[in-house]
C-alpha cells in the first residue's frame, strides 16, 4: 500500500463520520463510486462525474453496476447537497433524481434560472423525487421565480 493510498483511506474514515450536510460541502473526500461494491441503505459515495455525493436509500442495498450510476438510479441513490434554506436568495442546487420539496426554491444548472417548486393540491414541505431538471417540468411541478 503505498502512502498515498493510506492517507486516502484516513481521508475517507473521517469523512465518513460527518453528517450528510458537512459531507457535502467536501463530496470528493468521501469514499468513491465503483463497480462491483456490496452498497448498503446509507452509504454515501461520492460520484466523480457529476461531483456530487449519494447516499443510498432505505431498502435499496445492492452491488453496483456500470449501467446502474447514481445519477442514472435516482430510486436507489438519493443526491446528499450542502444545506441550503431554499430561498429565493438561498435555492437549493437541482439534479436529476434528487428529492424536491414543495415550496422550496431550486437554482438549475443546465439554464441557470431558479425556480419554485409548486403543484396544485401539493402542500409546502411535501417531498417528490424527480429524474428531471426544473426548467423541463414548467408548470407541472415547477414555475420560474
Amino acid at each position: 500500500v503505498t502512502d498515498v493510498a493510506m492517507v486516502r483511506s484516513v481521508v475517507e474514515a473521517g469523512a465518513a463520520t460527518l453528517s450528510d450536510g458537512e459531507a457535502a460541502k467536501m463530496p470528493s473526500l468521501s469514499q468513491k463510486w465503483v463497480v462491483g461494491e456490496q452498497v448498503e441503505p446509507g452509504d454515501r459515495r461520492y460520484y466523480e462525474p457529476t461531483g456530487l455525493l449519494y447516499k443510498v436509500r432505505e431498502g435499496q442495498g445492492h452491488t453496483t453496476q456500470a449501467d446502474w450510476t447514481p445519477d442514472q438510479t435516482p430510486a436507489m441513490w438519493a443526491v446528499i447537497d450542502v444545506e441550503h434554506a431554499g430561498t429565493l436568495e438561498d435555492p437549493i442546487p437541482a439534479a436529476k433524481g434528487m428529492d424536491y420539496i414543495y415550496g422550496k426554491y431550486y437554482s438549475d444548472p443546465e439554464d441557470g434560472n431558479i425556480y419554485l417548486c409548486k403543484r396544485t393540491g401539493e402542500e409546502p414541505g411535501g417531498t417528490i423525487n424527480l429524474q428531471y431538471l426544473p426548467h423541463e417540468l414548467i408548470g407541472q411541478y415547477f414555475e420560474a421565480a
